[in-house]
């Protein structure tokens, strides 16, 4: 029998690598249209590929419109027309077990949702239904996955609302009935009671103010720690991005154009329009004025050729105008869509 020598001292073990839990390979989805004899096409999300590991917390990023919310939609394949998949695949990996969403069935789809995929979406009250308590909306979501009988399943439900500072007397209130602070929490408990290994968060502390904000974040990245769930948090506030996240993509007009560690992107941002989000945040004692970009987003039912944003860049080249810059490496867990950064400055 062959022996197995142990490590020396000072001696660096690898890890095994672990697959990612979601694939985005070459993801299109464009708002489909033919009314009256006019076909009309908007190209929301082109061309996307993106992973993300086990216990992360990828980020998304980017102007209002600018895809985010459809990319996500995309991804949870809870899509209806107008919106419609051109081309590009998204596999989730959970546990081994490889699901191609738009390769399968509806009832495999169906399986996965809230047991291993969930969503937090974006408003609380566009989850909670008005008329009904919460506790009726915990067995609408919970109660089939979760498979306890009902005095054990509302056991765990209050276990669960404690993790999140809430009291059991909320499950019979009405939505109406708690606050914003409170309706969000119950959004997240909603989202995490079936300790899904991934879970999609939509803009969930945009209605909050800062102090509400900074509890809910915090839950957010208790209860991902504590389930060992992978994440996909979406929103436009970099500031949350920076507290929160641990990879970062920056998204505009329907294109990631920049992607990597979240403390890499903000202390040294590589494409412009990422430098111009970042250098937008206010500072402490930084009373300099505040320079927007110039122009706006451009349409998406007709966008420019080559790179979207070179109509507002100012490094932009002659062939920014030609062509579409890929995604490439820029750098240890990095990559930048940008001609002026992969190809040198501009002369």
């Amino acid at each position: 029998m062959t022996a197995i020598a142990s490590p020396a001292p000072g001696d660096v073990i690898a890890k095994p690598q672990r697959e990612p839990v979601l694939v985005v390979s070459d993801l299109r989805a464009y708002y489909q249209t033919h009314y009256f004899g006019i076909v009309r096409e908007v190209r929301a999300v082109d061309d996307i590929s993106l992973h993300i590991n086990p216990d992360e917390i990828y980020g998304l990023a980017g102007e209002s419109s600018c895809g985010k919310t459809t990319l996500i939609k995309t991804i949870a394949g809870a899509i209806q027309p107008p919106l419609n998949v051109v081309g590009g695949s998204v596999r989730f990996n959970f546990g081994g077990a490889p699901l191609d969403v738009y390769a399968s069935t509806p009832q495999a789809r169906n399986a996965i949702r809230w047991r291993h995929l969930s969503y937090i979406m974006q408003g609380s009250m566009s989850v909670l239904n008005p008329v009904r308590r919460v506790r009726q909306s915990f067995i609408d979501f919970a109660f089939r996955h979760i498979g306890q009988p009902m005095p054990q399943f509302i056991d765990t439900i209050v276990a669960h609302l404690e993790r999140l500072h809430l009291q059991a007397n909320v499950l019979d209130a009405y939505p109406h009935e708690l606050s914003g602070g409170m309706r969000q929490r119950v959004t997240i408990a909603l989202a995490t009671v079936c300790r899904p290994e991934f879970i999609i968060a939509d803009e969930p502390t945009t209605a909050l103010d800062v102090v509400v904000q900074k509890g809910v974040l915090a839950m957010i990245r208790g209860i991902q720690r504590e389930i060992g769930s992978s994440m996909l948090f979406v929103t436009h506030d970099l500031a949350v991005h920076a507290n929160l996240t641990d990879r970062l993509g920056i998204m505009y007009a329907g294109r990631i154009v920049e992607e990597g560690p979240t403390a890499e992107i903000f202390r040294a941002p590589k494409h412009p329009y990422t430098a111009n989000l970042i250098h937008s945040l206010p500072r402490i004692g930084d009373t300099a004025p505040k320079k927007g970009l110039d122009g706006v987003p451009p349409n998406l039912a007709e966008p420019p050729p080559g790179c979207r944003f070179h109509p507002r860049c100012p490094l932009a080249m002659d062939i920014c105008r030609r062509e579409n810059p890929a995604m490439e490496p820029s750098g240890p867990g990095r990559r930048v869509a940008c001609f002026a950064v992969t190809r040198g400055e501009p002369s």
